[in-house]
């Protein structure tokens, strides 16, 4: 099974990084690198590209384009199973704290 990583266009990207989430994830760079490598992310990439029957990507570009409707849908299918929301939950655990803030 092929998995999709989510990319940001670069032009996305450099103009996240000039906001205040930006700066926030500029301090922990390394921690969020590590949590993408996590097992956790790599589950939950699993997941979602079972539950999207192969409209991970599709749901992804939308996303980058401002809808971001599919994607939560996917997010909500996953969540709703026990295993699903637990995975998320870890990885809600190990977002460092200053990165839910808005």
């Amino acid at each position: 099974m092929e998995v999709f990583a989510m990319q940001t266009p670069k032009s996305n990207l450099d103009a996240l990084m000039k906001t205040p989430q930006g700066a926030v994830i500029a301090k922990h760079k390394d921690e969020i690198m590590g949590l993408m490598q996590s097992s956790d992310a790599q589950k939950l990439m699993e997941m979602l590209n079972k539950s999207a029957g192969g409209g991970l990507k599709g749901a992804a570009d939308a996303a980058m384009k401002g809808d971001t409707s599919q994607l939560m849908d996917l997010m909500g299918r996953v969540m709703s199973s026990k295993e699903g929301a637990e995975v998320v939950g870890r990885i809600n655990k190990a977002v460092p704290k200053d990165a839910n803030q808005k």
